[in-house]
């Protein structure tokens, strides 16, 4: 994606895309499950699509995601905000 864009905007849209919504329907404090209804095979999808974006790693074990602000927070250390 084009530099410029946020760390945070680049994430709602990727999310947007898995679940086939418009990015201004997410928000950073709705709860990936609860709210926006990810599956199990969303959330695959979604870690793929951050470690090929972002060029990181993420292992399960770290993995304790409940909101989309918490993917956000998890990226931004990753990258150091990039």
């Amino acid at each position: 994606m084009a530099s410029g864009v946020s760390v945070e905007e680049r994430i709602i849209t990727g999310l947007a895309k898995i679940l086939k919504k418009q990015p201004s329907q997410i928000q950073k404090e709705s709860r990936l499950i609860e709210d926006l209804m990810l599956d199990s095979l969303d959330t695959l999808d979604l870690i793929f699509r951050l470690e090929e974006e972002f060029n990181i790693e993420m292992p399960e074990s770290e993995l304790h995601f409940v909101t989309v602000q918490d993917v956000i927070t998890y990226v931004q250390k990753k990258t150091k905000g990039e």
